[in-house]
């Protein structure tokens, strides 16, 4: 069967505009379901209203979170200092947050940390996240 050049031409043509258009769709659900984490955290001075910290999960798959620690950073790389705030007990476990759903952290009464610029002193307030196979994230909460 000979096909007149213009038609296998144009076959041609469709077949690489169709295979383009499939290569940027399956890009498009690739980047949207990678992994994204939001850290907001809502601070206060006062010890029983304490400080909350909300960890919002906005990719489309769970995560576990295995362990996290606010910490206290002062300096600059290579000199930086790190103090650890408060920390999960030894016996805590791992939390699943769901996809697109959060995760609320509440520093209350002996959890409770000063965030004021007058407690910090020019350090800034970080918080490091421990995800099930991910390294760990660190996401500024207060300067």
């Amino acid at each position: 069967m000979n096909l007149p050049t213009s038609f296998t031409t144009l076959l041609a043509v469709w077949g690489a505009f169709l295979s383009t258009v499939l290569a940027v769709v399956k890009l498009r659900e690739v980047w949207q379901a990678r992994f994204r984490v939001e850290v907001k955290a809502s601070l206060t001075a006062s010890e029983e209203a304490g400080n909350t910290v909300s960890i919002r999960n906005l990719a489309g798959k769970p995560l576990i979170l295995g362990y996290w620690e606010v910490l206290r950073i002062s300096g600059r790389w290579p000199f930086r200092k790190e103090e650890c705030l408060v920390s999960p007990d030894e016996y805590a476990c791992d939390c699943s947050i769901a996809a697109h759903s959060a995760l609320p952290l509440y520093f209350t009464e002996q959890d409770h940390f000063d965030w004021g610029p007058g407690s910090l002193q020019g350090d800034r307030l970080f918080i490091r996240l421990h995800f099930a196979g991910r390294r760990p994230i660190l996401r500024k909460l207060a300067e």
